[in-house]
């Protein structure tokens, strides 16, 4: 997560969520089907590929803030992943969904986003700031920063991540 300060309430977290979904959305629009299906350098994940990955992620958070299994919601299994770094669980995403056609990509892209704001309104500011190991309803362990974090790091800032390497790959 970046050093910027988090947001303190639900409407600044949705207003800066908003923003950096904008600006990936406009880079994004302005791209042909050829791009958006174009395997990346040395053969590496097309776009589409990278845009099947935010879904997974930002689905998997939106399910987690409804007390559901994140992992499942990303469709892995969590005791297969759970010797795996996040590397492999990145590439377990990638095997399942690069040969998805880009129309199911682009459903499901949208489709985990409308489902993090809908999993964010049942949400008051004090839940923003509660552990992650509240929304898992297990032991608190390592599990004990903020769920905002896990929120940012799933959307606006992996947005942008994303949106950095899907500009250098054009």
């Amino acid at each position: 997560m970046s050093e910027e300060a988090l947001p303190q309430t639900k409407a600044d977290l949705l207003a800066r969520m908003a923003q950096g979904r904008a600006a990936l959305e406009q880079a994004l629009g302005r791209l042909s089907e050829a791009q958006l299906t174009k395997l990346g350098p040395s053969g590496g994940w097309a776009i589409k590929d990278h845009l099947a990955h935010l879904a997974a992620w930002e689905r998997g958070i939106a399910t987690l803030l409804q007390h559901r299994p994140r992992w499942a919601a990303m469709g892995l299994d969590e005791a297969a992943i759970s010797d795996y770094d996040e590397e492999d669980v990145n590439a377990l995403i990638y095997q399942q969904n690069k040969d998805r056609s880009l129309a199911e990509v682009l459903a499901d892209f949208h489709e985990a986003h409308r489902q993090m704001l809908a999993a964010l309104d049942g949400l008051s500011d004090a839940e923003l700031f509660k552990p992650y190991a509240y929304y898992t309803g297990e032991e608190a362990g390592d599990n004990t920063r903020p769920i905002i974090g896990w929120i940012i790091g799933n959307t606006y800032e992996h947005y942008a991540e994303h949106q950095a390497w899907i500009e250098a790959m054009l």
